[in-house]
């Protein structure tokens, strides 16, 4: 199962990504990208913390993000995932390559935060 949660703040766009993403679910994530990362964004964060499984099919779709946000010159981060999906970063050789956030707070975190108040 794959869900989007996506998090809005005027320009700045967050999406908590939660369950699988693998070849099935890819599609569903990239009309997602595609439908915010448009000239007025200014950033687009992915939310990888919530993730369960991550195959080279959402590593593709990862890519595609961090692509297209410098196409439309706007900010793109990462919140890191599991260990296990870190470790798709780790076997190509992308760890170091990619913009993740420092560790802390994830977007989810935060909304529930908010939610609470």
């Amino acid at each position: 199962m794959f869900e989007i949660q996506h998090v809005a703040d005027g320009s700045r766009h967050t999406l908590v990504l939660n369950g699988e993403l693998d070849m099935v679910s890819a599609a569903e994530l990239e009309a997602a990208i595609s439908s915010i990362c448009k000239p007025r964004t200014s950033r687009l964060v992915l939310d990888l913390s919530q993730l369960t499984f991550m195959d080279v099919t959402g590593l593709r779709i990862v890519l595609f993000a961090k692509e297209l946000c410098e196409w439309h010159r706007c900010d793109f981060g990462l919140i890191p995932g599991p260990r296990s999906v870190q470790r798709v970063f780790e076997l190509t050789n992308l760890l170091g390559e990619m913009p993740f956030e420092p560790e802390g707070e994830s977007a989810s975190t935060s909304v529930a935060s908010r939610r609470a108040r």
